[in-house]
């Protein structure tokens, strides 16, 4: 749908959006001050629940396994519910997970300086992605 000779400007505008996006979370101050804390909402069940029946990358990831890897796989009739079944157990899972890891890592993770390193972590993450878009998107073509 989209012109061959606009992609790399495409992937040019998104590289430098990641940039963007690392520079700010590299940049985030990171404070635990005692002030900040009682002003912030705790999330509810029903926050986290919408949320993730809003997610858009869900309907990408089971629309083309139901539709395209199913079918391929001669999974139709009956089976169909099943294989729905797993895969609604797997979708239910990853979310799961996050909550306990973050419930685990998140009573030992007390000190400022913890999250600096992430977030740092997290910006060189961002600078790779980006890089890799730009060298397999752009340059490459």
């Amino acid at each position: 749908m989209i012109p061959a000779k606009i992609l790399p400007v495409i992937n040019f505008a998104g590289c430098l959006y990641i940039l963007y996006i690392a520079v700010r979370v590299a940049k985030t101050p990171v404070n635990f001050d005692d002030n900040q804390a009682t002003n912030i909402k705790s999330l509810t069940f029903s926050n986290g629940l919408f949320m993730q029946l809003l997610n858009r990358k869900a309907l990408a990831a089971t629309l083309p396994i139901t539709t395209i890897q199913f079918p391929a796989a001669g999974i139709a009739g009956s089976s169909i519910v099943l294989w729905s079944c797993i895969l609604a157990l797997l979708a239910f899972g990853a979310p799961s997970n996050y909550s306990l890891a973050g419930r685990a890592i998140g009573k030992h993770m007390t000190n400022a300086h913890y999250f600096e390193v992430i977030n740092l972590l997290m910006a060189a993450l961002l600078v790779v992605v980006a890089a890799d878009i730009a060298v397999t998107q752009i340059f490459i073509q």
